[in-house]
């Protein structure tokens, strides 16, 4: 998968966000260079425009097993050196939690996900910013200094 992204405008004369406001708008014109490239790319690569003025992350959401280690830790650093709260699951974090928080993962929807997303789910509703769901109905919050929790 490619990604064409077209970048956040912060607060200028050109991010026009009170023209915006008053529009009720998040964007006031599309990004058409970037369409105008996705034309003149070849049309069998797998392709994405993102704009982000459009489309921000709040949440990342990742899931791994062991063996995409590596790159599962680099992409929650990465998300939380942006600022962003991130989630992860799936058999790696499962099996080492405290791996994934030690660099920074808020969230962790740990053993079965058809039964710890619905946990996981109530507590982004409740406005929790982080927290451990197991399949045995346990929730705790996460705390990153200690890992008694696991």
């Amino acid at each position: 998968m490619y990604y064409l992204i077209y970048p956040f405008f912060p607060k200028s004369f050109w991010s026009f966000e009170k023209t915006l406001a008053l529009l009720d708008r998040k964007a006031m014109l599309p990004p058409l260079g970037l369409v105008t490239v996705a034309t003149i790319l070849p049309q069998e690569w797998n392709f994405k425009l993102l704009d982000r003025n459009i489309r921000r992350a709040d949440l990342v959401i990742l899931s791994a097993m062991i063996v995409q280690k590596e790159d599962l830790l680099a992409q929650i650093q990465e998300a939380k050196r942006r600022g962003k709260r991130v989630a992860v699951g799936g058999a790696y974090p499962t099996a080492l939690p405290n791996e994934v928080t030690d660099v920074g993962a808020d969230y962790l929807i740990l053993d079965e996900g058809e039964i710890t997303l619905p946990l996981f789910i109530d507590a982004i509703a409740r406005g929790e910013s982080s927290g451990i769901f197991r399949s045995g109905g346990e929730k705790s919050r996460c705390d990153k200094h200690s890992h008694s929790s696991f």
